[in-house]
């Protein structure tokens, strides 16, 4: 491998703005950074260099030239600009696809990108399609383990008072679909069980209503989230759309178990948590595992799989794999 100095990573918002790809793109280029490789982050929001990493906004910078260039994901503007633009940018480019699309950006990106990083069933399904697979890069979803783990306090802080913890988390957008499942908690009444909705944006007016099996919070701070989710007896990811969903790779850290719609990294990871289809079945696991008290058994399993997995070592490892290639 030849001497790595420099790589851009390509996102719409960067910390301290919260938001999954957000906290995901800063974990991974804080940990290249830390591999003694200088890192500047193009981002269409943000609050200037933050933890030895630079930041900026000014398009001019994808006309230098980079050891790498690495876009995470597209349809949105910033991604959307390097995507469309692919074609004269001299840099190798490392097109991360996240959520694949047909849209004339992602057809453009697939098309110019150098390489195509893979996470999921779909990612590898879509590359397949578009006759493109030997661009493709195996580069797995992972989770900062330092600032990934939660503590004991959450039920207190907010007053939960049931024996039972059941908790879902994002903003309040419409694919994360959180009235609905509001709604089957409302209708199951679960004795001396709540369901704990969190999210950082409403916007959408998308939060459900208290009622006494629901409770729903703003949460600006990403420690409360996560001590939300190492108290839930279980944690649902009802989601209709995800780029992979790295809050189950959060929960299995924290020793939580999961229960997901099949879509994109819960099909990866269905050996380690409960996959439905529809919400009959996750109705019968809820009842199942409320009969249990919610043990799961495979708990350590699930945590040693993450650890060995799907770090953000891991991840950064899958990145700098194109210098071996």
């Amino acid at each position: 491998m030849f001497s790595i100095k420099n790589i851009l990573f390509v996102v719409h918002r960067y910390p301290p703005y919260p938001g999954g790809s957000e906290n995901y793109v800063r974990d991974i280029a804080e940990n290249t950074l830390s591999r003694g490789i200088n890192v500047t982050v193009f981002a269409g929001e943000h609050k200037g260099n933050l933890n030895g990493v630079s930041l900026t906004s000014d398009p001019n910078i994808l006309l230098k030239h980079w050891d790498l260039i690495v876009v995470h994901g597209g349809n949105v503007p910033i991604q959307d600009l390097v995507l469309y633009n692919s074609h004269i940018i001299k840099s190798p480019i490392l097109f991360l696809l996240i959520l694949p699309s047909e849209s004339e950006a992602f057809m453009r990106g697939i098309s110019n990108a150098t390489y195509i990083g893979c996470s999921t069933f779909d990612d590898y399904a879509f590359v397949n399609k578009f006759n493109v697979q030997h661009k493709a890069i195996y580069v797995p979803h992972g989770i900062n383990i330092v600032n990934s783990t939660g503590t004991a306090g959450f039920k207190e802080k907010y007053k939960i008072k049931t024996k039972f913890m059941i908790s879902s988390c994002g903003g309040y957008w419409p694919n994360k679909n959180h009235v609905d499942l509001a709604n089957i908690f409302n209708e199951l009444k679960l004795p001396d069980t709540t369901l704990v909705v969190t999210g950082y944006d409403n916007r959408c007016n998308l939060m459900p209503e208290a009622t006494e099996y629901v409770k729903s919070f703003i949460l600006t701070e990403r420690k409360d989230m996560l001590s939300a989710l190492f108290e839930s007896d279980m944690y649902i990811m009802h989601s209709t759309v995800e780029g992979f969903g790295l809050v189950l790779l959060e929960a299995m850290l924290n020793k939580t178990s999961w229960a997901s719609r099949y879509i994109a990294g819960a099909k990866v990871l269905s050996n380690y948590g409960f996959t439905y289809i529809d919400n009959k079945q996750l109705v019968t696991h809820i009842l199942e595992m409320k009969d249990k008290n919610f043990i799961e058994q495979n708990i350590e399993n699930n945590y040693n799989y993450v650890i060995n997995k799907h770090t953000i070592r891991n991840t950064v490892d899958g990145i700098l794999s194109v210098f071996n290639s």
